[in-house]
């Protein structure tokens, strides 16, 4: 096993190493037996940089640094140096739960046919506004329940290296583009699990933040399917800014079944649903300059995304 780190949100002026810190603790707290080796991979620019108490917090870390590149440049680098056979991709915004690596990979023995298993993401807080935020961003791949889910987390997920080699991450296309690598799997006829008893609490900055995501998850949606005509509704999409309204009602009716199926499972209590359903239409409306920037051919600026 190994566990790629990448730092993909950089807010504020300079790294504080503190979002870094936190996500070693809890690799260090894992329950899982077998070795595992734990790679923080970096640009080349961050290599004299690194605190000298990461080694501390998690004995047997490895910085890797890297040339130039994306977030998902950094991982598949990452994984391309590693050799095991299974590797978790985790960002460092993210602490996950003690059990995850080894829930993770007993799916992943036990079921052959399996390419890779995530938990749920949730975020840190307790406010209602955190708790809405969390169900609409985070609970697409969730089933509701431990089961077959569409979609493997790049922020939280394991996966076997062989798939993910032919498969990779793709590059320049914003940190919401991992459909690419999903589908492509699917197509194979592999197999994506969602285990319901493993979860990450992700670092969560505000409306700023989901701004932030909703500007790059429009971007994606759009530029994704230029690049990939086999990708779901890849044809509607390529009709030009036309489709913006359709896509539009699209992501609201799909944001309002996970709502339905996942609110519990988001600490989202049954009186609170309808403010989460009216809410959806608000932040879906945010990814609207996202996907016109993506049919202008024009990359998005003023991101802390990289």
């Amino acid at each position: 096993m190994t566990v790629v780190m990448v730092s993909d949100y950089q807010s504020g002026s300079g790294r504080s190493w503190n979002d870094e810190r936190a996500c070693l603790r809890s690799l260090a707290a894992q329950d899982i037996q077998e070795p595992v080796d734990f790679f923080l991979c970096l640009e080349s620019e961050e290599k004299g940089s690194v605190p000298a108490d990461l080694y501390e917090i998690l004995p047997g870390l490895q910085v890797h640094c890297f040339s130039g590149g994306d977030s998902y440049s950094l991982k598949n680098a990452g994984v391309r140096l590693a050799t095991s056979p299974y590797i978790a991709m985790l960002d460092t915004d993210c602490t996950p739960s003690s059990n995850w690596l080894r829930r993770a990979v007993e799916a992943l023995e036990r079921r052959p046919d399996l390419s890779g298993v995530s938990g749920s993401t949730q975020y840190e807080g307790s406010d209602l506004m955190v708790r809405l935020l969390a169900l609409l961003s985070r609970s697409f791949l969730d089933p509701g329940k431990t089961g077959e889910t569409m979609y493997l987390s790049n922020n939280c997920g394991v996966i076997r290296r062989e798939d993910y080699l032919r498969h990779p991450l793709p590059e320049k296309l914003g940190p919401f583009s991992a459909r690419i690598q999903s589908e492509g799997l699917l197509r194979e006829g592999k197999t994506f699990w969602f285990d319901r008893s493993i979860s990450v609490v992700h670092e969560f900055e505000g409306w700023g933040m989901e701004r932030d995501i909703r500007r790059n998850i429009g971007w994606g949606t759009v530029s994704t399917r230029l690049a990939d005509a086999q990708l779901p509704y890849a044809g509607l999409v390529r009709l030009g800014m036309v489709a913006i309204p359709v896509i539009w009602a699209g992501k609201q009716w799909n944001s309002w079944m996970d709502c339905l199926r996942c609110f519990g499972q988001y600490r989202v209590r049954w009186f609170e649903l309808p403010v989460a359903l009216l809410l959806s239409s608000v932040v879906i409306s945010m990814e609207i300059p996202g996907m016109w920037l993506a049919y202008e051919r024009k990359q998005l600026t003023g991101t802390a995304y990289r």
